[in-house]
């Protein structure tokens, strides 16, 4: 009895071991399987997208829309239109047949055969020979976009002549009929054209949207579309269909729809952009053409503005001019085209943007013999070497200075002498800004060489890049030049002397408009240091895409020093100022300097280049605006009625209406 138990145990146990065997196998059998299903979808993708082109069954991706782009108060900068555009499904046809099918559509959609044939991509010349494919052949090839009405009618209705071909929907990039911003906003190209410009960008960014880009998808290649690549672009779309054996969807199967890209709220004012950009214009013209004298400046046609909120760095308005119509990258852009567009496609108010020679008999030769828009600041650096040398301990807000009328800091250099050779008698800090008396400045830049040595250079260097002069803005557009620091150089290989004795006047150095309006802000706001904004918010989720402004730095300078500046700048718009006529019509004081910086240029000998910067209230400082005209004379005459422009504007914009 005892024993039998035992066998019966013992069968039990071995019946279990079995279960088990006959489990683990199962187990293995079904891991195995997973990972040969991996396998296949991960080494073998290709050859059943293969299969499934046999098949007869299709993947057609559908493009997403790029977001919107508004101004701050939600008015429609960009946006996209509908529009049909062919595409080709390669089918099983034989050379002769697609050769055949070619020329067909050259002719129906008036185009040459050689680019219908590059579009097919079927790995054919037009003598049909064998060319390298650029897509696998079951990749899904755009032939033409902007169809007509005609062209639709006529691919639709004759199916078996254009066997693969099919006319969807996708969306175009549409621009204002106007020129606005468009050196800010940017421009859209398709990306087999901007892969280039698409790696430069994921390299900066860190980041990219996730997918595969289609060869005619559009991608920013400048401006705030460039730099918002991401955010702008939408997640794209596909429909599995199945098809005929002429190409022809016959079902759909499956449908994923696409996803639009995030909407952009800029910081930019329609109306004050509009106005200033118009004012530009105006003002451009009656440089060029009032008769002789001091004020006519016949080379004036360019000009470059920056106006931003002292408070919180916001960009109101952003004008590059000369500017061009965003709507000639929708289309097919010629050589020609593009070498119109090298004098008016760079933003001059954030990197070096040429003079407008289009016009000229020999624009190559003319254009080298205009200063560029990153140019000398002349006087207007003098509020920020009052600042230095008062904190700096150098002078005093009642130090007294006898102006000589020419002032010799080296016995072998020719004297520096002030606009006109005025001679303004006694000055302290106050009267040499609101009269821009270049003697009394240099005065002081040779007192501090003369204490410090070539020390002075560096902390002269330190001091500037705390407000943006000579450093980054951090303004969100690629391209951004630094500035150069030509005393620098001069101080190294020449004199220190005279290196800190030309930048304490603005004459050995060079900025772009959008440092000097983040130097004035940050002189209005007395030494804090904001980051150029030029998107409010992404999205359209409440507050929560909305972009805080940020700090960059904040100076160590004492807020008494920059009461002192201010107040200087603010008797330069009081009668005796240098910009005395401006202004007048507002109902509060504006703080401004002028500038009038000389620049030599070879073959072409000196010019006078206009710049002008201002904030205001001067009391309550909320806007700042910096302009630079190229050979646009005296400061006051050339860039000063742009700034007034800009700076009523804002008044009746952002704070005649609170009032």
């Amino acid at each position: 009895m005892l024993n039998s138990q035992r066998r019966g145990t013992k069968e039990k146990e071995r019946t279990l071991h079995r279960l088990h065997a006959l489990w683990l196998t199962v187990f293995l059998l079904f891991v195995a399987l997973l990972l040969r299903l991996s396998w296949v979808q991960l080494s073998s993708g290709e050859k059943y997208h293969d299969l499934a082109a046999k098949n007869n069954f299709k993947q057609i991706p559908i493009v997403a829309p790029r977001g919107n782009i508004y101004d701050r108060g939600g008015k429609l900068l960009v946006g996209n239109q509908p529009l049909y555009t062919a595409i080709y499904l390669e089918t099983d046809q034989t050379t002769e047949q697609k050769l055949a099918m070619a020329n067909k559509l050259a002719t129906s959609l008036g185009m040459p055969r050689k680019d219908v044939l590059k579009s097919m991509d079927v790995g054919l010349d037009t003598k049909g020979k064998q060319v390298p494919r650029k897509q696998p052949p079951y990749y899904p090839k755009k032939i033409k976009d902007r169809l007509t009405e005609k062209e639709v009618a006529r691919l639709s209705e004759h199916p078996s002549e254009f066997k693969g071909v099919n006319v969807i929907l996708e969306p175009l990039r549409e621009y204002r009929k106007d020129s606005f911003a468009v050196q800010t906003i940017g421009y859209v190209r398709p990306f087999q054209g901007a892969k280039t410009a698409l790696e430069n960008y994921k390299r900066a960014s860190k980041k990219s949207n996730s997918g595969d880009y289609l060869d005619w998808e559009q991608v920013g290649m400048d401006g705030l579309e460039y730099s918002y690549q991401d955010q702008l672009r939408g997640k794209n779309g596909y429909r599995i269909v199945r098809v005929n054996s002429s190409g022809k969807v016959q079902e759909v199967i499956k449908k994923v729809n696409p996803r639009s890209g995030n909407k952009l709220y800029t910081t930019l004012d329609e109306k004050m952009q509009s106005e200033g950009e118009k004012k530009v214009q105006q003002h451009l013209s009656y440089l060029r053409n009032q008769a002789p004298g001091r004020d006519r400046s016949p080379y004036a046609r360019n000009a470059y503005a920056v106006a931003m909120e002292v408070k919180t760095g916001r960009i109101r308005s952003m004008i590059s001019y000369p500017d061009y119509d965003p709507d000639i990258w929708n289309g097919a852009v010629t050589a020609q085209d593009y070498k119109k567009l090298t004098y008016s496609i760079r933003n001059g108010t954030i990197t070096e943007a040429p003079y407008d020679a289009r016009n000229a008999v020999n624009p190559d030769k003319e254009y080298r013999r205009h200063p560029l828009s990153v140019l000398p600041l002349g006087s207007t650096f003098k509020p920020m070497m009052a600042l230095m040398a008062l904190d700096k301990g150098l002078i005093s807000p009642y130090t007294s200075f006898k102006d000589p009328g020419a002032f010799y800091y080296a016995s072998s250099t020719p004297p520096i002498r002030n606009s006109s050779n005025h001679n303004y008698g006694m000055l302290n800090v106050k009267s040499a800004l609101a009269k821009s008396a270049n003697t009394f400045f240099t005065w002081v830049g040779s007192r501090w060489y003369h204490k410090e040595g070539k020390k002075s250079i560096k902390e002269f260097q330190k001091y500037t890049h705390q407000f943006g002069l000579g450093s980054s803005t951090g303004v969100p557009l690629k391209g951004e030049s630094n500035g150069t620091e030509d005393y620098v150089s001069i101080a190294a290989k020449n004199s220190g002397l005279s290196g800190m004795v030309l930048a304490s006047f603005g004459q050995a150095q060079r900025y772009s408009a959008m440092q000097l309006a983040q130097f004035t802000a940050t002189v209005a706001n007395n030494g804090k240091r904001m980051t150029p904004q030029l998107v409010e918010k992404i999205g359209n989720k409440g507050s929560d895409g909305v972009i805080k402004p940020k700090v960059m730095n904040t100076s160590g300078i004492d807020a008494s020093h920059f009461q002192t500046v201010k107040d200087g700048m603010v008797a330069v718009t009081q009668p005796g100022g240098t910009a005395s006529h401006l202004f007048k019509n507002l109902p509060f004081k504006v703080a401004a300097k002028t500038g009038t910086s000389e620049q030599d240029i070879p073959g072409r000998g000196r010019v006078e280049n206009s710049v002008f910067l201002a904030f205001a209230p001067a009391n309550d400082p909320k806007i700042a605006v910096a302009v630079i005209v190229p050979e646009g004379g005296y400061g006051g005459k050339g860039a000063g009625p742009i700034v007034e422009n800009l700076i009523t504007n804002y008044y009746e914009r952002f704070m005649k209406t609170k009032q």
